[in-house]
């Protein structure tokens, strides 16, 4: 196939399948794993509670997933793809060769840093959670963990390459429905491993690893379809590795100024009363759920897409496309986040509050849940906007954003810790994505042209709406039908009755004031 005919199909690529379609795609299976998710978390809250052992096994699963969050999921993501793009418009045999040499260098560079985080753990953990130092119990608990699960970090970094080449060629099921290997490893060690060992948590760790394999091995197949069959090469001296690494390391901050800030939360945490730690972990996970719905599917969804247009020199669909985007993710996340601020006890007693979690656990929890929910919106802002300014290959501005915003998180966690404790530091987490927020919002504007034109406004104010119907029958129903404390069963169907109800009412009353489109969308693919 000719570099013209490729050309040719680009644009028709575009037009034919857009940003929300492939956003229905990645939130669809993101749905399916994060259910998974929940089943995983309800049987980790019955085997490890809210203890000590529980506090080891969620800061030795924090560490690699820090990494992984930051050199995977969002910095490796933003700094391939669009290269990737830029070079598949010399050929797919260039591109090819482009990856070979950037997944060597990958694999080098992660087995080097498994074998150094292995040896260094000790030191890492001290960083990680200082408070577990001077408390033998939960230090070589964490300690051992650690050691078990942080060559996760390579398995699932290695695995992010993939899944990024499979957007950049807009095939985003596997790569979103990858997390659902991992979340049935960890169910199925929970449920067979762990009865049988002395350390349940050894066999969760085990889980972790399994679930890292599956996720790699799940990616060979999907990657031959397209073309690329992966080969060890030491090319490192192609212009397209040094832009990839010229993006890189600024994006390091600058992708990952969400997990730095939650960070920082769990590492004040393990100062605090035992439990801390836990309430931020299970708190984190349900707010985790809208941020992988809309958030990061439609960033998923967003970067190739803008990539290739900016590429192709088309900018002012680019333009549109983000701008409809910024407004159909606020669309969508406001009434997520209401619904998450009323019912944040409900929710959080209905699916953890069993076992050695108890109820107390689960109040904790629900307002760490709440102060979370704040910042859902700036969440799932940042990640659109992140995106927006690495597919025009712009790393800096949003690397010195990140650096503001994880200043203001160390400076408010520390003062509202004193307050609220594990509640001020999500709190803190959510004020200081509203300032990176607001920084990337300004930058995107010199790129892009003005983002909030009337129409977006329109949007949310039709959106804001809709959700007052909505508050209003969640917050009559407990007066209707008191909230079941001690029975799991009825429990289930209150909260599902609110959920469901909630939504219905938004739905309905936002086709009253004329949003249609995406409701259309949403009933053609259930």
């Amino acid at each position: 196939m000719s570099r013209h005919h490729q050309k040719s199909n680009a644009p028709q690529a575009v037009k034919k399948r857009g940003v929300m379609a492939n956003t229905f795609t990645v939130a669809s299976w993101t749905m399916f794993s994060r259910l998974l998710g929940f089943v995983r978390d309800i049987l980790l809250a019955r085997v490890l509670g809210a203890g000590a052992l529980a506090d080891a096994f969620f800061v030795a699963l924090k560490l690699p997933n820090f990494f992984r969050r930051m050199l995977a999921e969002g910095t490796l993501t933003v700094a391939l793809i669009p290269v990737l793009a830029a070079e598949r418009q010399r050929g797919e045999e260039a591109a090819h060769a482009y990856l070979n040499a950037l997944a060597t260098l990958l694999l080098i560079l992660l087995l080097l840093l498994a074998v150094i985080g292995v040896v260094a753990m000790p030191w890492l953990l001290l960083l990680f959670a200082p408070g577990f130092h001077h408390q033998p119990d939960r230090w070589q608990q964490a300690l051992l963990l650690a050691r078990w699960m942080f060559p996760y970090l390579a398995l699932i970094t290695l695995s992010a390459m993939g899944w990024a080449v499979l957007n950049a060629h807009r095939r985003f099921a596997v790569a979103a429905a990858s997390p659902a290997l991992l979340n049935l490893a960890i169910i199925f060690a929970a449920i067979i491993l762990a009865p049988s060992m002395a350390n349940p948590g050894l066999a969760l760790a085990f889980g972790v690893l399994a679930g890292g394999v599956l996720q790699l091995a799940i990616q060979i197949p999907a990657l031959k379809r397209i073309g690329w069959r992966p080969r060890l090469s030491l090319d490192w001296q192609q212009p397209a590795i040094k832009r990839t690494l010229k993006l890189f390391f600024p994006a390091l901050m600058g992708v990952a100024a969400v997990q730095i800030n939650i960070l920082i939360g769990t590492i004040l945490a393990t100062l605090l009363a035992t439990g801390a730690v836990s309430y931020l972990y299970y708190a984190d996970r349900i707010v985790q759920l809208p941020l992988a719905l809309f958030g990061i599917a439609m960033g998923s969804a967003l970067m190739p897409t803008l990539s290739s247009l900016l590429a192709e020199q088309r900018n002012h669909e680019a333009r549109l496309q983000l701008q409809q985007g910024i407004g159909w993710l606020t669309w969508i996340t406001l009434p997520a986040t209401i619904g998450i601020l009323i019912l944040a006890e409900p929710i959080i007693i209905t699916l953890f509050a069993n076992g050695k979690f108890g109820y107390h656990d689960a109040i904790a929890t629900a307002h760490t849940l709440q102060a979370y929910a704040i910042g859902l919106i700036p969440f799932c802002w940042a990640k659109i906007l992140s995106a927006a300014c690495f597919a025009n290959q712009d790393s800096k501005a949003p690397m010195r954003y990140a650096f503001i915003s994880v200043a203001i998180n160390i400076v408010l966690a520390i003062i509202l810790m004193q307050f609220w404790q594990w509640v001020g530091l999500a709190l803190a987490t959510s004020l200081a994505a509203i300032v990176n927020v607001l920084l990337l919002l300004r930058r995107t504007g010199r790129h892009y042209g003005s983002l909030m034109v009337a129409s977006v406004w329109a949007r949310i104010a039709k959106a804001a709406s809709a959700c007052l119907p909505m508050a209003a029958l969640l917050l009559a129903l407990p007066q209707l039908w008191p909230f079941p404390t001690h029975h799991k069963l009825a429990q289930c169907g209150w909260l599902a009755l609110a959920v469901s109800g909630g939504l219905i009412i938004f739905l309905a009353c936002a086709w009253l004031f004329g949003e249609r489109t995406l409701i259309n969308q949403l009933r053609r693919r259930s």
